[in-house]
């Protein structure tokens, strides 16, 4: 072999081994902050959280008989967000509507939520849910 073949084999191999030293030893993982997901209350729980917080409540719903939750005005949290959780793979089987809230001000309320179809006005909900929220500085 000659030198120029010799000097090129150690360079691909000096090359390689960085490489493979590279991949081993730097941490690849997820450089984006870890954010803990929110508590998400059930019926009955009391709920406190702090001024900017915010939080989850679950309640029972099948979408497929066209009701769904709503909530009311609260002086004290502002609705976000509302999504549907599957509760099983059979086709309108009922699961959990997710509502999400944000604490606006410190205060202590009363959270009404209403489980109606929103295409019946007039007609008093099918079912109704209240947490008592309590928000501080």
């Amino acid at each position: 072999m000659t030198r120029r073949r010799w000097v090129a084999l150690v360079v691909l191999v000096a090359l390689g081994v960085g490489l493979l030293l590279t991949v081993a030893l730097v941490p690849w993982g997820d450089d984006a902050p870890a954010t803990s997901a929110p508590v998400v209350y059930q019926q009955g729980d009391t709920i406190e959280v702090t001024d900017g917080d915010t939080f989850v409540i679950g309640l029972p719903a099948n979408p497929s008989t066209g009701y769904a939750w709503s909530a009311g005005d609260d002086p004290d949290v502002e609705f976000v967000s509302s999504r549907q959780v599957p509760g099983g793979s059979q086709p309108g089987a009922s699961g959990t509507q997710e509502l999400t809230f944000r604490a606006t001000r410190p205060g202590t309320s009363i959270l009404e939520l209403a489980y109606a179809r929103s295409f019946e006005s007039g007609i008093p909900p099918a079912k109704t849910a209240k947490f008592p929220v309590t928000v501080t500085g």
